[in-house]
């Protein structure tokens, strides 16, 4: 029985002869999907058809020279798809795009070698960069931080070089911001606006956090990967020769791109430290709540751990769904808001939850990865889903642990360094 995988195919229709400045413009999609780490693309050139003007084009003997249809295929990952859609859709100026769902059968990937050579942070890194100045005030970073799924922002001065990094704790601790992002991100926009106005008038360069660890665009990612894990750093900002701002590389752009090169044939994968499961990483210790708890239970669950979630399961350990910090905070009348965001950023105490259940407060179904589910699977499931937890489960469906980011990380380095045979350099001081 084949097993099939979930996948993108976007297709751009265009002449021959359209240009992207002076570039053919079949040339400047292939450049952009290839530069941007893209798993593939075939243009392909039609023997006739027409557009919106009517004309036919074809491919007769005296009508070579004239503008013949063409066609750019491209297969990805829906992540990367949705990350390089925008670019492509530029590119393609008055061309036609189509986006389907399709199933893969097989896929090779990136061979396990060419990830020792030829990876470089400028392949899998994340650009552009949403990045705030010193002189920015703390409100205006902030709200270029809710509603995203990334929490801290790079700092530059004028010419564009790093300087520091505005991360959450940074906002929190110095800047006084009663809620993380991602409870203000879950709160109405009046209850969000009362918040924000009671931050002080101050600067970025104020709060920020100076000289933050950052690499080059033309390292390694394996190098990078170590730095990550044993730093614990979400993300890393990317420079260039000159210290400028280039791109971030987050924890799942690192994922992502093991994902799809680590083999993902089990008996092929045990002859390297890649191919590691995930019942070898999970962690028992889980933040569990049965489905009928109460708010306070949920809170207690919910800021047990650095997850800021908690695994909602029935009588029988079955996962049911996941619970975060947002999902408490959307769950409760507006006017308690202050108080479970109270209890929420102190990790501890109660508060009001009428009839509120952690079963009602789940607000997505988890992912379950069977103890089995190699390094590269788990990867990929998680990159797809985007989820920065996985629950791992027994044949029944039963909770044995979980899995997260940053575990999958810490193997994933394990396994890059002992492939390419580096060790990493000296390491500067840096927070997550």
């Amino acid at each position: 029985m084949v097993a099939y995988s979930r996948g993108k195919r976007v297709q751009v229709y265009f002449g021959e002869s359209d240009k992207v400045g002076r570039v053919p413009r079949y040339q400047a999609l292939v450049d952009y999907l290839r530069r941007e780490g893209a798993a593939g693309a075939t243009v392909t050139r039609g023997v006739a058809g027409f557009g919106a003007n009517s004309v036919v084009h074809t491919a007769a003997i005296l009508r070579l020279s004239l503008d013949l249809p063409m066609v750019l295929t491209w297969i990805d990952a829906p992540g990367r798809v949705e990350r390089l859609l925008p670019g492509l859709t530029e590119l393609a100026g008055s061309g036609i795009v189509t986006v389907e769902d399709v199933e893969i059968a097989a896929y090779g990937g990136r061979r396990l070698e060419q990830l020792r050579f030829d990876l470089q942070l400028r392949d899998v890194m994340t650009k552009p960069v949403v990045a705030v100045r010193t002189d920015d005030s703390v409100r205006t970073a902030v709200e270029l931080l809710v509603g995203e799924s990334f929490r801290a922002l790079p700092v530059v001065d004028d010419a564009g070089v790093l300087v520091g990094v505005l991360s959450g704790g940074d906002l929190v601790g110095r800047a006084g911001l009663a809620a993380r992002i991602e409870l203000l991100s879950a709160m109405t926009d009046a209850a969000r606006a009362e918040s924000l106005d009671r931050l002080e008038p101050r600067s970025v360069g104020d709060v920020m956090t100076p000289n933050p660890v950052s690499v080059l665009a033309t390292e390694r990612l394996s190098a990078a990967t170590h730095l990550m894990a044993e730093r614990r750093l979400k993300r890393l900002p990317v420079v260039d020769e000159h210290g400028r701002l280039v791109g971030i590389v987050s924890r799942a752009d690192v994922l992502r791109a093991a994902g799809e090169t680590f083999p993902r044939d089990v008996q092929a994968a045990a002859e390297h430290p890649g191919a590691l499961t995930i019942g070898e990483l999970m962690r028992p210790d889980a933040p569990v709540v049965a489905s009928d708890a109460d708010l306070s239970a949920v809170l207690d669950a919910v800021t047990s751990t650095r997850l800021n979630q908690a695994i909602v399961v029935d009588a029988e350990r079955r996962v049911l769904g996941v619970v975060t910090d947002a999902d408490v905070l959307r769950s409760v009348d507006p006017e308690a808001s202050s108080g479970v965001v109270g209890a929420l950023m102190r990790g501890a105490g109660r508060a009001p939850g009428g009839g509120t259940t952690a079963g009602s407060l789940a607000g997505r179904a988890g992912l379950t990865l069977l103890p089995g589910t190699t390094i590269a699977e788990a990867a990929r499931r998680m990159t797809e889903a985007r989820v920065k937890v996985a629950c791992v489960v027994d044949v029944e469906g039963r909770l044995l642990g979980v899995v997260d980011r940053a575990d999958l990380l810490r193997a994933t380095g394990d396994a890059l360094r002992e492939i390419a045979g580096t060790d990493a350099g000296p390491e500067r001081e840096a927070e997550d």
